[in-house]
């Protein structure tokens, strides 16, 4: 099925089983109207190595799904946005807006999640949010793992670097998005105790080795959920805080480095 053929049918309800509609329809009978507290939000990330979606629902986060996946997310995402509202007992056309990552993180994975969020905003011309990826990951630490200790969230580029960002112990930025060396994103980080979250922990905590402060790793996701970027951008729903949704590169793409290199480059890998 096409891509415009999805959102055809996600638009009218199509997708949806029977069964599915019948329970929506009895949802919204008198008896059991539920007072909207908060927007609908369907949130998208593609911007890694993995695949996740998710609905919010009055601040409850329904449908949430995620997958591992660095090949495949633009085969895979509609069905995944299908499932999440499937399972969160709702149609497209009852969804205030949608929040979306825009990184930093694969540029492949950032343009295939905004170019969807987009299309679909516009199908029914509602507002389209960006959420960054790193304090999605920020967000996922628990209260428990926290203990009101700064965050330092490591998301692998791909390359000698990582993307790094320090946060407080209200998950509050500390420091703007960077792409540095791991010796360069510890010192990020405010004196003291520090939580490392995010798929380069690893990699802080060999640099972390013989530094004088102390730094731990934390029991949360390494990469975003859907579920938190929505929470997010809920909270900040009607202000002009949420980002735009246009992606947030840190470095160069590897074609454009190799342009700026020179002719010499371009030739060697034009070579290669």
């Amino acid at each position: 099925m096409s891509f415009t053929d999805y959102i055809k049918k996600m638009l009218t309800g199509q997708l949806r089983s029977n069964s599915h509609s019948a329970d929506q329809t009895a949802s919204q009978t008198p008896s059991g109207a539920i007072e909207k507290t908060g927007p609908t939000l369907l949130a998208i990330d593609t911007a890694s190595t993995s695949l996740s979606t998710a609905v919010l629902i009055n601040g409850v986060v329904k449908g949430e799904l995620y997958e591992d996946m660095e090949r495949g997310q633009a085969e895979n995402l509609m069905g995944f946005i299908t499932e999440s509202l499937s399972q969160a007992s709702i149609t497209f056309d009852e969804v205030d807006g949608i929040a979306v990552t825009v990184g930093p993180g694969a540029f492949t994975g950032m343009r295939i999640g905004l170019a969807t969020a987009r299309a679909l905003g516009l199908a029914r011309k509602i507002p389209v949010v960006g959420v960054s990826s790193l304090e999605a990951v920020a967000y996922g630490v628990s209260e428990r793992d926290q203990q009101g200790r700064n965050i330092l969230v490591a998301l692998d580029s791909k390359r000698n670097e990582i993307f790094a960002q320090a946060f407080d112990g209200k998950k509050r930025a500390l420091s703007a998005p960077e792409c540095v060396a791991p010796r360069q994103a510890l010192m990020m980080a405010p004196p003291g105790d520090t939580l490392l979250a995010g798929d380069a922990t690893p990699r802080l905590l060999t640099a972390a080795a013989h530094a004088p402060d102390a730094f731990y790793d934390c029991t949360a996701p390494g990469l975003p959920r859907a579920g938190n970027v929505a929470r997010i951008a809920a909270a900040r729903w009607g202000t002009d805080e949420n980002l735009p949704p246009v992606p947030m590169y840190l470095r160069a793409p590897d074609a454009r480095r190799i342009e700026d290199q020179g002719p010499a480059k371009s030739r060697q890998a034009d070579e290669g």
